[in-house]
């Protein structure tokens, strides 16, 4: 059973198949965001060498959870997603 820690994530299912395992020559990776106000999380997909492109967002409900160059569980995601709302309210 999926352990959300008490916080709605719609989306996660999605944002989790989005996450892959790339190759480091690949320079993929996947930004993964979470909006507070309502419980949704996504994933963005990049290519850039460095990890030097980004997607910004002027909404202060929307958070950036992390870049992973891996592919990440459900669980994981969640995880993920707790500790930086923890971080935010700190």
């Amino acid at each position: 059973m999926l352990n959300t820690h008490g916080l709605h994530m719609g989306g996660i299912k999605k944002a989790s198949k989005e996450t892959v395992n790339w190759d480091a020559r690949s320079c993929g990776y996947v930004e993964l965001f979470y909006n507070k106000k309502m419980g949704f999380v996504w994933a963005v997909t990049q290519i850039s060498i460095g990890q030097n492109s980004w997607t910004r967002y002027d909404d202060p409900d929307v958070i950036k959870i992390m870049n992973t160059t891996k592919h990440m569980t459900m669980q994981e995601i969640a995880d993920a997603i707790a500790e930086r709302m923890e971080e935010e309210y700190d």
